[in-house]
């Protein structure tokens, strides 16, 4: 069985954010299997009946990377809460692994805080969207994603070469565990078909980077639409 995941956690606003977005997708997909991971303490303020299994999880700042090696799913579309599903195009996601482990859509330089390390070495994934398989070396390699991001971001970690900014993104953890650790001569990764942006398409990119497609999933940033009253609007 395949299906979607979401991680709520921390901010009580990413639950409601993924709650709509599981909306959404019930919309283009009414027999879509949901999976939501969240926090107890909100129990009884959200509508349960938009997802097959809600599992507890803590207040971690990336909770999400807790949640990944714990799927119920043979094949697991990661999805972040600030976003919405607009094409029925959505079923067709898992078809997309093929011999791959998991794949991603790219970061786009123009609209990231940081992607490139050095002269040879940039961080391409975008870590907000991906398809994985649910198998004994994606569950290591998901488990080692929240240890090595746990790692990363203790008071006496060192980057170096690399800069001090990295450690807060669990961009740069993935990057390492593909780059740096066996992982990388073992995880088949692949992209998601082009163009790549309309499975998510982030606010702040560029339209023709939807070649002329529709937009599949819409990914806003949360703290923007909040703190700047963008006309981005939530649905």
């Amino acid at each position: 069985m395949n299906g979607y995941l979401y991680v709520a956690s921390r901010d009580e606003r990413y639950l409601k954010a993924a709650c709509q977005s599981a909306e959404s997708l019930l919309e283009f997909h009414p027999k879509a299997k949901i999976t939501l991971f969240t926090e107890d303490r909100w129990d009884g303020t959200y509508d349960k009946t938009l997802f097959d299994n809600v599992f507890s999880c803590d207040d971690h700042v990336r909770a999400k990377l807790w949640a990944l090696d714990k799927t119920p799913y043979d094949k697991t579309m990661y999805i972040d809460c600030d976003t919405y599903i607009q094409h029925e195009d959505i079923k067709r996601v898992f078809t997309f692994l093929k011999d791959n482990d998991i794949i991603f859509t790219r970061n786009r330089p123009y609209n990231a805080k940081i992607t490139k390390l050095s002269d040879t070495e940039e961080m391409i994934y975008h870590c907000g969207v991906f398809v994985y398989k649910n198998n004994d070396l994606m569950r290591a390699l998901m488990s080692n994603w929240f240890t090595q991001y746990c790692k990363q971001i203790e008071p006496d970690y060192d980057p170096s070469p690399y800069p001090d900014e990295v450690c807060k993104w669990d961009t740069f953890s993935m990057w390492y565990l593909l780059n740096k650790t066996m992982f990388g001569n073992s995880v088949q990764v692949g992209d998601f078909p082009w163009p790549d942006a309309r499975w998510n398409f982030c606010m702040g990119q560029r339209p023709e980077e939807l070649a002329g497609m529709d937009t599949v999933i819409t990914h806003y940033t949360l703290d923007r639409v909040y703190k700047e009253k963008e006309s981005f609007q939530l649905r």
